[in-house]
């Protein structure tokens, strides 16, 4: 893995010869939205333009979608998971997060209802296989989550990272299965699009439980899957990208995915987040 952390703008001719470099990448962004203000909370509004897709787990149709005009014209395709089992009240990472975001999207006109055929989103997604899962995850820890949800759907709420803050509820693991599958569908519909439109769309998956922190051993940080290194290494197996580029911007630098990658040399890992001055 090519790595490289950034905590402030480099000079000029660095940033030149960076977006010289970056650019034989494909590009793929993670941004962490566990800072977002959920305090103001509005029920979500249901979209206008959305495209509905079915199939089986992580086999999803493409040839009928993209026979469709919203898919080729679209200038963003976006799937919501928001997760709402996964939940813990007191916590902040709640299930008040992913509708509190759509609904800012609605208000900022942002959404389908205010972009018309520009904004389209792809609902109906499917879920993650567990070998889709295991590209990026130990099996065990995979295995050991999913019997977890015995103890969960007893107790209600658990801990899953030891004396660690991140939690379960017994829809912790098919969620979290939903979230990844949202990435790689979202994948396969930019990746199918580039070969009709020589200016694809971009995809934007707006999920939870996030996953940056989550390391191929098991969860840490609020993160159960690491759901954007489980997209790049799909990239690479599904549809043969040769290059990947992960941008992750956070206050807090993506260690997951790092470790996910540190020895592919065809992952580029761009991070940006704070460091404390002693």
């Amino acid at each position: 893995m090519q790595q490289l952390s950034v905590s402030s703008p480099p000079n000029l001719p660095g940033r030149q010869r960076l977006c010289k470099m970056l650019s034989k990448y494909h590009v793929f962004y993670f941004a962490n939205i566990n800072k977002f203000n959920c305090k103001r909370f509005y029920p979500c509004k249901q979209s206008v333009s959305t495209t509905r897709c079915s199939s089986n787990d992580e086999k999803n149709d493409l040839n009928l979608d993209l026979q469709n005009k919203k898919i080729h014209n679209a200038s963003v395709l976006y799937c919501v998971s928001p997760a709402i089992g996964h939940n813990n009240e007191s916590h902040p990472e709640s299930n008040k997060r992913v509708p509190a975001i759509v609904d800012a999207l609605d208000r900022f006109e942002l959404s389908p209802k205010h972009r018309n055929s520009q904004v389209v989103e792809i609902q109906n997604f499917k879920r993650a296989s567990i070998d889709g899962i295991a590209r990026v995850h130990s099996r065990s820890y995979i295995t050991g989550l999913d019997k977890a949800m015995g103890r969960a759907s007893e107790e209600g709420l658990i801990l899953i990272e030891g004396s660690g803050p991140t939690y379960a509820t017994q829809t912790t693991f098919q969620e979290s299965l939903l979230a990844a599958g949202a990435g790689l569908f979202l994948v396969d519909l930019v990746v199918e699009s580039s070969r009709h439109n020589r200016d694809p769309p971009v995809g934007f998956a707006l999920i939870r439980p996030p996953g940056h922190y989550a390391i191929p051993e098991g969860p840490m940080g609020f993160c159960v899957f690491g759901n954007i290194a489980i997209v790049a290494r799909y990239a690479q197996n599904k549809h043969n990208l040769k290059r990947v580029l992960i941008i992750d911007f956070d206050v807090h630098h993506g260690n997951g995915t790092n470790d996910a990658f540190y020895d592919d040399p065809h992952i580029f890992f761009l991070s940006t987040h704070q460091v404390r001055k002693s």
